[in-house]
């Protein structure tokens, strides 16, 4: 096992907290280094197998997902609560994939947002491998920040677990050496990640992965994080 860890720090790199000669991440937004980080699950569905060891180029992610009050700032015509312009923007994937790019941003792929959520230790969920029910937030009341990942992931990403679903770019596919066949599979649905807080512990695990019709969001919350891509000099 001592000889496992050990190889697999060297095909993985360094740990995520560590200082590193990059672009300073802008306002709101963390970094997540270049390198490989542990995907997927062994004891989860069938659509998070194999667990793999997978690989990202160097990007920055939101803290936070994008608020009510970022959003009509894009779109004047989304409305909102007053008392919620702090809480996760729900919106449909064209919604979220506009806005990513309206902001000079995209959405995170799947690899991306699992690699954020989870550094390179293949914890379970953002915080480490232990369910702790005093995370839980019951209702959609609180505002980003306050969900059941208020302890950050290890590169300081907040609430990605147990808040609202969040969008990513990938459509529902299986992981390459997945034989396990699924009618999902296909270029119908897309992928959203996280869970929210209605869930259980199992959907809100960093590699759980669920599907939805990207414009018909009317039985789940679904928000989203924006990934900037590092220019490589």
């Amino acid at each position: 096992m001592k000889i496992f860890y050990t190889a697999l720090i060297i095909l993985i790199g360094t740990s995520p907290n560590f200082s590193q000669d990059l672009n300073e991440p802008p306002e709101g937004m963390v970094l997540v280094a270049e390198g490989g980080f542990i995907m997927g699950s062994k004891y989860g569905d069938h659509d998070e197998k194999p667990k793999q060891i997978a690989y990202t180029k160097a990007f920055f992610i939101d803290k936070y997902e994008i608020s009510n009050t970022e959003f009509a700032k894009f779109d004047s015509s989304f409305k909102f609560p007053a008392s919620k312009k702090d809480n996760a923007a729900i919106v449909t994937w064209s919604q979220a994939d506009a806005y990513a790019k309206w902001a000079g941003k995209r959405l995170p792929t799947e690899k991306e947002w699992e690699k954020a959520a989870r550094g390179i230790d293949g914890r379970v969920f953002p915080w480490g491998n232990t369910y702790d029910n005093t995370y839980v937030v019951w209702d959609q009341k609180s505002t980003r920040g306050t969900s059941i990942a208020k302890p950050a992931s290890p590169y300081g990403c907040f609430d990605m677990a147990g808040g609202v679903w969040e969008w990513t770019a990938d459509w529902y596919k299986p992981y390459p050496g997945n034989k396990t066949p699924m009618e999902q599979y296909g270029e119908k649905y897309k992928v959203m990640r996280g869970g929210s807080n209605f869930n259980n512990h199992s959907f809100i695990r960093t590699s759980q992965r669920y599907y939805l019709l990207p414009e018909k969001i009317s039985n789940y919350p679904v928000g989203f994080r924006c990934v900037l891509d590092i220019e490589q000099k």
